[in-house]
């Protein structure tokens, strides 16, 4: 390389890739600070780099984590529109009581199970509606509050929370819990994640003599640390917020009498009576939910053509079986009262046509008071500083930082890795992180003379489990919204998750992989 040349590439570091690292800790800063609502801040990004200059923005409102996000709340509304969560609800409490440890075990264990076969926001964006449903029932019931009083509100901490109601330990617990699921489930298989698809895809590409990495030795290379993860998260989640090592008074309702038990269990039972007759509409509404799921599991099984490239079309390829069950709901009616008009009376005469439109199972009304509009602005805002790190040559500077390591134990550098790669996908949506660090990650793996399935590993797995802010993955963006989480509860609350993801990751990585797939 002349030095004209490396010149060149020296200014165009520093008037490109130093600015946009800029607006990225500014950005960062700001999510944790919690300054203003997380929605407000994804607009820095926006702004930033629009003056800049940047050509892709209008592409990454059209991405596959926004569209998923629009698609599921959609489907969200119309959940909560029917009684199909009400009734899911009051027979998953029948079954199972009203103890917490048993109904934890049950959703998070569901959370992950399902993420496993359909994109972790599909799975936790299904569940949301269920356990809002259960905690509505148990409030009824005097077992727990939903939100706080204001009475037990003694502070408000930010200005953008006074006019929003403050969870309950309770609440908090239950839809972290589904969100940190859905996140580990979707680690177990090629299919479960996109970040999965990415790994593998660039395996091939950048390695294609190491041969292609099969679905069961993927997953039998991740679903025995997923299992453990889960198990520890369950434990630490009822530790954490339930005190189950400890007696304490929050822990009460979890344990009742067997007269109380049966007590409940009746009232339960004549709640699900009062609802009455399964309607059509009840009918319609679970059937798009279960046809989605099938739909997801079909698309995530088919082999992304385009390869690692983050282009539109895969995009709406991988969202279009949610955004066409949602289409569905627009279309068919609530009710099957537009068929009496096809019948005809005794005279033989047709009658009268109806002089308005039948009720859909959807519209443009439930979805416009039900939409958590902030929740794309956050995921398109985290999406969009990744890749103009990418794009300006930022993501190539860590690499360099990365190569300092060249020379040490391959235990240490996959550990520094996931460290790396934990800390970044707090601020940016996961897929994103690994898009553009498996290149730079596969560079390190040739300095330092190391299996490149290694540290891609390592990186791929890491990336998979943020568990801190609402922008680094929608799970966390669409349930802090939804019942109003706060940034510093999200923080304190995802510690253990993140010191079991960063151990359980580095002994699959350093242990178990090479037993499956590096002997």
């Amino acid at each position: 390389m002349d030095k004209e040349t490396s010149d060149y590439l020296i200014l165009q570091v520093i008037l490109e890739a130093y600015p946009s690292f800029f607006v990225f800790l500014v950005t960062g800063v700001y999510w944790i600070a919690d300054v203003l609502p997380p929605a407000a801040i994804s607009l820095v990004p926006l702004a930033c780099y629009g003056v800049m200059g940047t050509g892709y923005i209008q592409q990454i409102y059209i991405c596959n984590e926004v569209l998923d996000c629009l698609g599921v709340m959609m489907l969200m509304a119309a959940v909560e529109n029917s009684q199909v969560h009400k009734r899911a609800a009051l027979r998953l409490l029948i079954t199972i009581g009203c103890s917490h440890y048993r109904l934890s075990l049950v959703l998070f264990f569901s959370a992950m199970f399902l993420s496993m076969w359909v994109p972790n926001t599909v799975a936790c964006g299904l569940l949301m509606p269920l356990v809002k449903a259960l905690l509505q029932e148990l409030e009824k019931m005097g077992i727990v509050d939903i939100y706080q009083t204001i009475e037990n509100t003694e502070q408000k901490s930010h200005k953008h929370e006074l006019s929003r109601p403050k969870p309950t330990d309770f609440t908090v617990f239950y839809f972290l819990g589904i969100a940190y699921s859905s996140s580990i489930g979707g680690m177990a298989t090629l299919n479960g994640s996109q970040v999965n698809q990415i790994f593998n895809e660039y395996s091939e590409l950048l390695f294609p003599k190491l041969g292609k990495i099969t679905f069961p030795q993927f997953m039998l290379l991740t679903l025995p640390g997923v299992l453990v993860t889960e198990t520890l998260l369950y434990i630490w989640m009822n530790s954490f917020f339930l005190n189950i090592f400890r007696s304490s008074d929050v822990a009460i309702p979890t344990g009742l009498t067997e007269e109380e038990a049966r007590y409940i269990k009746t009232l339960l039972r004549n709640q699900y009576t009062q609802l009455g007759a399964i309607k059509f509409q009840d009918v319609v509404v679970a059937t798009a939910v279960l046809l989605t799921v099938a739909l997801q599991m079909f698309t995530s099984s088919l082999r992304l053509d385009s390869g690692p490239q983050r282009d539109v079309n895969m995009h709406i390829r991988v969202s279009a079986p949610t955004i066409f069950c949602v289409l569905l709901l627009f279309i068919i009616p609530s009710d099957l009262k537009f068929v009496k008009f096809f019948k005809k009376r005794n005279n033989g005469m047709h009658r009268r046509l109806p002089t308005a439109p039948s009720k859909a199972c959807l519209n443009w009304t439930i979805v416009r008071d039900n939409m958590m509009w902030g929740v794309l602005f956050t995921v398109g805002g985290s999406c969009m500083s990744f890749e103009a790190l990418k794009r300006s040559g930022m993501t190539a500077e860590f690499g360099k930082f990365l190569q300092l390591m060249h020379n040490w134990p391959s235990p240490v550098v996959a550990l520094a890795v996931i460290l790396f790669c934990k800390v970044l996908t707090e601020f940016g949506s996961n897929s994103c992180v690994v898009y553009a660090m498996l290149p730079e990650i596969a560079s390190l793996s040739i300095s330092s003379y190391t299996h490149p399935h290694y540290l891609m590993l390592a990186a791929t797995l890491a990336s998979s489990m943020a568990a801190h802010l609402a922008p680094s993955t929608p799970c966390l963006a669409m349930v802090s919204e939804y019942v109003h989480i706060s940034t510093w509860r999200m923080m304190s609350a995802g510690v253990g998750p993140s010191v079991i993801a960063v151990i359980v990751t580095w002994f699959t990585v350093t242990l178990w992989s090479k037993v499956i797939i590096l002997e």
